[in-house]
């Protein structure tokens, strides 16, 4: 009978056995592996700066729009069923250009 606490040398379907696990990444200096390092760094520093960047504009799409767009959404549409026009999507376009 086998002893179920000893790991086992197949690894699992999907699993990479641990002698061939990847070396971890060591940290490289900024600007380190390019032909000219000022260079190198400047343009680590530009792409840094342009994924912030992205990462600022992606990320709260949700709130952004929760706080500036759907209150007077809300508010509009109330007044559009209130009022109940013939032509509702010049109405509400009409309120929320106004308001």
């Amino acid at each position: 009978m086998a002893d179920t606490n000893q790991p086992t040398e197949n690894p699992a379907e999907g699993e990479a056995p641990a002698a061939e696990a990847a070396p971890e990444e060591a940290k490289a200096e900024p600007g380190q592996g390019y032909d000219n390092a000022a260079q190198g760094q400047a343009a680590e520093k530009a792409a840094t700066g342009v994924q912030e960047k992205l990462d600022q504009a992606a990320l709260p799409i949700r709130a952004y729009l929760e706080q500036s767009v759907v209150p007077l959404l809300l508010q509009g549409m109330s007044q559009l069923v209130k009022e109940r026009p013939e032509n509702p999507i010049e109405w509400l376009a009409s309120y929320l250009l106004k308001n």
